[in-house]
């Protein structure tokens, strides 16, 4: 019965080191992002959307198409859509058919911001993982990959 206690305490252990070193590396990779993206004016929430917006090539998106799209969950996409629109990234107007529908839609000055950021966040990526391998970075991606399967069909 001991050993029981004690593997299941190891294996806490474990979960609670493995939880701690994946928000640890998320929030170092978020403060990075955030150092490059802020001389442009943009969070990394913003960006966000401008690639996913980017990434349709001039489709039009609602608001909840763009929420699952994005990488990480961002809690409010109507707000993050007013301030990317009051700056003249994004463009929206209403469904002709369904005035309850928003469609959204990339500028040419969000794609020219979203161009000066891209490379930025690249070398900002590069230098987060500087330390490891190519082959390192596609197992540690893979790995990720595994721990944000949703297992429990939500």
């Amino acid at each position: 019965m001991t050993d029981v206690v004690v593997a299941s305490s190891a294996e806490s252990s474990a979960n609670s080191a493995a939880i701690h070193a994946i928000r640890a590396a998320a929030a170092h990779v978020d403060r990075a992002l955030a150092r490059v993206l802020e001389p442009l004016g943009l969070t990394a929430a913003q960006y966000s959307v401008l690639q996913v917006m980017h990434e349709v090539d001039g489709q039009v998106l609602g608001c909840s198409e763009i929420g699952r799209r994005l990488a990480a969950a961002a809690p409010d996409v109507t707000r993050l859509l007013d301030r990317l629109e009051t700056v003249g990234l994004v463009a929206r107007e209403r469904d002709k058919k369904d005035r309850r529908v928003v469609h959204t839609r990339i500028t040419e000055a969000g794609v020219s911001l979203l161009s000066q950021a891209v490379p930025l966040v690249r070398e900002a990526e590069d230098q987060v993982l500087t330390d490891l391998a190519s082959r390192d970075r596609l197992h540690l991606a893979a790995l990720l990959n595994d721990v944000q399967r949703d297992r429990s069909g939500n």
